[in-house]
């Protein structure tokens, strides 16, 4: 296994470079943020209100020039209904509308469709309805290759009634409803959370949970929870897979699409506290990834891996900021059978401090997104290289990542301070964080590169100095393995990777 230090480029004009190219939209004029819907065939599709409040659709060509703009009306009586988003899907876009029928008493959740040329149709569908004391009530999901949608909501259980747990899946047509079921998860703990819920491409629906352990179900070096994914389909039972390892904490989970139907449960473990006799700093060390594939269409275990890896954390940590913990971001497949995996420290940090005799308390949310982590493993499950890049954002104002990857090379986008592109390691790295002294005009643009061999490059791709727009990392979009779309609030751009 290899590590790579970096290898540093500054470019103000990134384009002339011919490394990256970008374009950027006349400003849309709104009070609140546009929203981006997708792209197809060198066209790209947003979404705003107008200053009369109505949702208007926007069409791009790939030059960033302006092709068409209609106002989106739903043919639907009541005056009071929740507009909850839309998908990009293939040849349409799907809205998504909450509204509540007095009469009957029940929750709707409807759908209209605008096509590419972005006429909405006259009729609006309702794909679900529910009483009005569930909860999550419109929540959905689509499948990686967005052919299937999943709603879902869940009717809290009275007394010592279980809560029930009701999802329908759709062809993205919304005239096939593929799955309906209504279901009580396989859980015997008093004491979980529902983490995530999701689709996969051949319809499945799974779900995630976290599960405490009573104290006569934990045994010697065991975590004091675990975490269970059940995978629901027309059987009628549902297929269950544990994760819980001796030892070991599960520090972050998170379930990813794989390739040729599959899906993967990920994330990284850490060495279990035992107390005030145990293993000190070390316990604070996420530097262990665990995969396990499953197959969608038997719904079976296909493989199962756990990777140590060398080089995500300092040698001697010293500082609470070394120990912030990785979370797998994305996950690449390279032609010849490897992958790619991107992962990004993050932990959320709630202070509470109490005032005088109890009173007037408040409450502190800290929220860490450091340094870069890209794993390269091989096609026989062998970690090749961890490349690292430094990145310390605390409580920033535009935080997180952006990747994709195109033709053996990884690329991530991300905002910092421009004084950090020099930086080689943690320790020159100076600290992003949003405070009433604070200024964006410090920061800049980047693109982080990864070549298949771990080799690193960080570009500026511009300087915020030398403009005011400032794109917003987690409102953009990867349209393509080669463009990504960039959301400024008021002004959307294509970056183009020119390799």
């Amino acid at each position: 296994m290899k590590n790579f230090k970096i290898v540093l480029f500054l470019l103000t004009i990134c384009a002339n470079a011919q490394e990256v190219e970008l374009r950027w939209a006349e400003r849309i004029k709104t009070k609140e943020t546009v929203s981006i819907l997708g792209g197809k065939d060198g066209m790209y599709f947003t979404m705003h209100k107008d200053d009369d409040k109505q949702l208007v659709c926007r069409s791009y060509n790939h030059k960033m020039e302006l092709k068409n703009e209609k106002v989106v009306n739903f043919n639907i009586d009541s005056k009071k209904y929740e507009y909850s988003g839309a998908y990009f899907v293939n040849d349409k876009i799907i809205h998504f509308i909450k509204d509540y029928n007095r009469k009957t008493e029940k929750n709707l959740l409807l759908a209209a469709v605008t096509d590419l040329d972005l006429n909405t149709s006259k009729q609006t569908s309702v794909i679900d309805e529910a009483e009005e004391r569930v909860t999550e009530f419109g929540s959905r999901g689509i499948s990686p290759d967005s052919t299937k949608i999943v709603v879902y909501n869940e009717l809290k259980g009275r007394k010592k009634d279980p809560s029930v747990l009701n999802f329908k899946v759709f062809d993205t047509g919304l005239k096939n409803v593929m799955l309906d079921k209504s279901v009580v998860l396989p859980i015997k703990a008093r004491n979980f959370s529902k983490e995530q819920v999701g689709v996969d491409n051949l319809g499945n629906v799974f779900v995630l949970a976290r599960i405490y352990k009573e104290k006569d179900e934990r045994g010697k070096d065991q975590s004091a929870y675990y975490y269970k994914l059940m995978v629901f389909n027309k059987n009628e039972k549902a297929t269950e897979f544990d994760f819980d390892y001796p030892d070991r904490d599960i520090e972050s989970i998170d379930v990813l699409p794989g390739k040729n139907n599959t899906i993967i449960c990920t994330g990284f473990l850490k060495i279990l506290n035992k107390g005030f006799f145990g293993k000190g700093k070390k316990t604070l060390i996420s530097d262990e990834l665990f995969s396990s594939i499953i197959d969608s269409k038997t719904v079976t275990l296909k493989t199962a891996n756990k990777y140590e890896l060398e080089g995500l954390y300092p040698e001697k940590p010293k500082k609470t900021a070394d120990y912030v913990p990785y979370k797998v971001k994305d996950i690449f497949f390279r032609e010849d059978g490897g992958a790619v995996v991107v992962a990004e420290q993050y932990k959320l940090v709630v202070v509470t401090s109490s005032g005088t005799n109890g009173m007037g308390g408040r409450t502190s949310y800290y929220y860490y997104y450091c340094d870069i982590a890209v794993i390269n493993i091989s096609n026989t499950s062998v970690v090749e290289s961890v490349s690292k890049m430094p990145k310390y954002q605390m409580n920033a104002g535009n935080p997180s990542i952006l990747a994709t990857y195109s033709k053996g090379k990884t690329y991530i986008i991300y905002e910092d301070l421009e004084k950090n592109s020099d930086a080689e390691d943690d320790k020159d790295t100076k600290r992003s964080t949003k405070s009433w002294l604070s200024s964006s005009s410090k920061n800049a643009l980047f693109l982080m590169s990864v070549e298949a061999n771990g080799e690193m490059k960080k570009h500026v791709i511009y300087s915020y100095k030398e403009s005011k727009i400032r794109p917003r990392i987690k409102a953009s979009t990867v349209i393509s393995d080669h463009e990504i779309l960039l959301n400024a609030d008021d002004q959307i751009g294509l970056l183009n990777i020119m390799n």
